[in-house]
């Protein structure tokens, strides 16, 4: 049965959504070979994120600095002068915005910049996607939606999973579950997978490293296992966040309790962490402010074992 791919607020032409980029071939994000459209914009400050690209909406301007000639074209080019050009050296002004036109980017002789972001609607984003349906009907994978926060764009997102459920296309959200429990109902209730991000059991830490509480985070996720949603609950494990015992243990204990003869909640999965996002802040002029190494894995596999809490090491390093 094919199901209608319109939206609640128009056509899937219609639709549009800010989107970083589109990742083939992933293994680690859902079941089988996937494409991961990650969303721009996100409610939450993880001090070890990954992806600042994704934290804010709009456009945004990689400039690899080492690359630049300060041959000053794209301050020529640039209609809001968001490229400066004094005593032939470039510069850029972040506090103006970029309209996305691509001249820079196009323009530039060494490649030292790049446009972040683009609005795109649900057809080109299922066409560019489908381009990989193949690879999904034989290995059983499909699509993942991830960001940034894919609940900052619930419409977006309903009409990209409808549109994709009309080829029967497995559909994955992944969420850091903080956002209105409508939102983040409208962007799950369509889709066949959830991958949901736990990261600390205590809130005021939550609240220090990530800028947010976490009681809606744990709120919405007994939400939706209640409402019998397939899950995959993950813990990014951070060094110097939530790797320490106690802080770990706290933490497998309150999912051993929501998850606790609940089949529908299908694993528990520990992601890595890594600093291969570091360079992206150089790239945005930002500071990468979580100097620490690596995680203690040691730890929380032995408590998860002690709790007798299964669970399993991804092969996704965590953002």
């Amino acid at each position: 049965m094919r199901l209608s791919a319109e939206p609640r607020n128009g056509t899937s032409e219609q639709v549009t959504g800010w989107i970083t980029h589109i990742q083939r071939f992933s293994l680690h994000d859902g079941p089988g070979i996937r494409s991961i459209v990650f969303f721009k914009g996100c409610q939450m400050r993880c001090a070890w994120c990954a992806n600042p690209e994704g934290l804010h909406s709009g456009r945004e301007i990689f400039f690899h600095a080492e690359r630049c000639l300060h041959c000053g074209q794209c301050a020529k080019l640039c209609p809001t002068e968001l490229h400066s050009w004094q005593d032939r050296l470039h510069s850029l002004n972040r506090d103006r915005s970029c309209t996305g036109c691509g001249l820079c980017e196009e323009r530039c002789p060494a490649a030292a910049l790049n446009v972040v972001g683009e609005p795109l609607n649900v057809e080109t984003v299922f066409d560019r996607v489908m381009a990989d349906e193949i690879w999904f009907r034989q290995s059983g994978g499909g699509v993942t939606l991830s960001g940034g926060e894919v609940a900052t764009q619930p419409d977006f997102a309903q009409a990209l999973i409808a549109r994709l459920k009309t080829e029967d296309i497995h559909t994955t959200i992944e969420t850091a579950g903080y956002a209105s429990w409508r939102a983040l109902h409208q962007v799950t209730s369509g889709c066949d997978l959830i991958l949901y991000d736990l990261k600390s059991a205590e809130d005021a830490l939550h609240q220090r490293f990530t800028g947010v509480s976490n009681k809606i985070i744990v709120r919405n996720l007994v939400r939706l296992i209640d409402e019998g949603r397939k899950i995959i609950i993950r813990i990014p494990v951070i060094p110097g966040f939530n790797d320490a015992p106690e802080s770990a243990e706290q933490l497998l204990r309150l999912i051993y309790s929501l998850i606790h003869g609940r089949d529908n909640v299908l694993g528990v999965e520990l992601l890595p962490y890594h600093r291969f996002g570091t360079g992206k802040y150089t790239l945005l002029n930002r500071e990468y402010a979580w100097n620490c190494h690596s995680a203690n894995l040691d730890n929380v596999l032995r408590i998860a074992q002690q709790i007798g809490l299964p669970v399993r090491v991804s092969g996704t390093l965590a953002g």
